[in-house]
Formats: C-alpha cells, sequence, structure tokens
C-alpha cells in the first residue's frame, strides 16, 4: 500500500471521526436540552404551585378576616342594641322611682304602710322584733306598726302555736332609717336579722322579677 493510499485511508478515518464525534455531541446536545426544559418546566410548575398555594392562603386570611370584621360588627350592633336597650329599662326604672314621694302623700299609704310591716314581719317570723320607719315618717309608721302587730298576732294564732303568739312583742325602733323615701325596716333574732321593706327595694323586687315582661312588652322579645 503506498502513502497516497495510506493517507486516503487517515482521511477516511479522521472524517469517520469527526463524524462520530459530531453525532454524539448532537445527541449529547439534544438530551443536554431535553433535560434543561424538562428542568425549566418542573421549576415553572412548582414556582406557579408555590404563588397558587400563596394566593389560596392570602385568600383564606382575607375571608377568615372578612369573618372576623363581621363578626364583629355583629357583636357590637348586639352590644350597641343591648346598651339602648338597658338605657330605657334604667330610664323607666328612674321615672317610676321619682313617682314613689308621691304615694307617702296619698291617702292610701297608712295602709300600705300597715302592710309593708305585716309582710316583713310574717317572713321574719319571730316572736320579738322591732320596727323603724323613715325620716319624717314616724308617726304614720308608728300608728301602722300597732295595726299591723295586732295582724301578726292573729296570723301567729292561725299559724304558730299559742305559746309563740302569746309571746309576741313588736317595739318601735325611734332611730330613723339612713335613706329612704317610705316604708320599713323589721329586725328580728336579737337585731342579727332585719328585712328592708321600703317602697324602694319593693320597687327593685318589682323590677327584678317583672323584667323578663317588662322587656316583652317594650321591645317585643
Amino acid at each position: 500500500m503506498n502513502d497516497v493510499e495510506i493517507n486516503q485511508q487517515i482521511k477516511q478515518m479522521q472524517q469517520f471521526i469527526h463524524q462520530e464525534a459530531a453525532e454524539k455531541a448532537s445527541e449529547i446536545k439534544l438530551k443536554a436540552d431535553e433535560e434543561f426544559n424538562i428542568e425549566k418546566l418542573r421549576m415553572v410548575e412548582a414556582e406557579k404551585a408555590k404563588i397558587r398555594a400563596e394566593y389560596e392562603r392570602k385568600e383564606k386570611q382575607i375571608e377568615v378576616q372578612k369573618r372576623i370584621s363581621q363578626s364583629n360588627e355583629v357583636r357590637l350592633g348586639r352590644l350597641r342594641c343591648l346598651k339602648a336597650r338597658d338605657d330605657a329599662m334604667q330610664a323607666i326604672l328612674a321615672e317610676t322611682a321619682a313617682k314613689l314621694p308621691s304615694l307617702t302623700a296619698g291617702s292610701g299609704y297608712a295602709s300600705l304602710l300597715e302592710k309593708l310591716i305585716l309582710e316583713a314581719l310574717i317572713r321574719i317570723d319571730e316572736a320579738k322584733v322591732s320596727v323603724r320607719g323613715v325620716a319624717g315618717q314616724a308617726p304614720a309608721a308608728q300608728k301602722a306598726c300597732t295595726a299591723a302587730a295586732a295582724k301578726y298576732k292573729d296570723w301567729a294564732a292561725k299559724n304558730k302555736d299559742a305559746a309563740f303568739a302569746s309571746s309576741i312583742e313588736v317595739a318601735w325602733d325611734s332611730s330613723p332609717l339612713a335613706a329612704g323615701i317610705g316604708g320599713v325596716e323589721v329586725s328580728g333574732f336579737g337585731g342579727k336579722i332585719s328585712l328592708t321593706n321600703t317602697l324602694q327595694s319593693r320597687l327593685m323586687l318589682a323590677y327584678e322579677t317583672r323584667l323578663p315582661k317588662l322587656r316583652a312588652a317594650l321591645f317585643f322579645v
């Protein structure tokens, strides 16, 4: 084999090697491009998923805040409504309390005093008791006390034993109540138990026991 043929074969081998190298390089590049595109797509989808998750989180957060705000508005509205109702009830109570002094000037006050004393005596259910009234009403209260004491003895004779009824002593305490418009305070058991039966206490009792009905009548609830 001469030099020309040898050189020709060498060239053919070189061409083959270059071709193989080019094909291999092209294959590697194609594979690299494919992997790059796959990785890029994966990263894009991952970022999309992250953005969607963040958007959903913020959307839920906004919805929660919206519900909290609505709940607070409803709660504040209820509180305002309750306060308005309470203010109205307190106004009625104050208006009624302002009318109490007129009861002491009426012709029926003596009878009312007698009933208040008798009721307190029966509740205390003690033989030896004392009664005192508000300042400035001693004559009327003392007179009512005498009448109530007689009725208390009658009640005791019917509902207690004869010994208890005969031992009843209702004393008048000349020291007036510290404050009050009308009514009395009855004390028994050596002054250990006292029952205040004044116009103010009766008003508060009526207010508390009739509060549901008052609310229903005023606010239709």
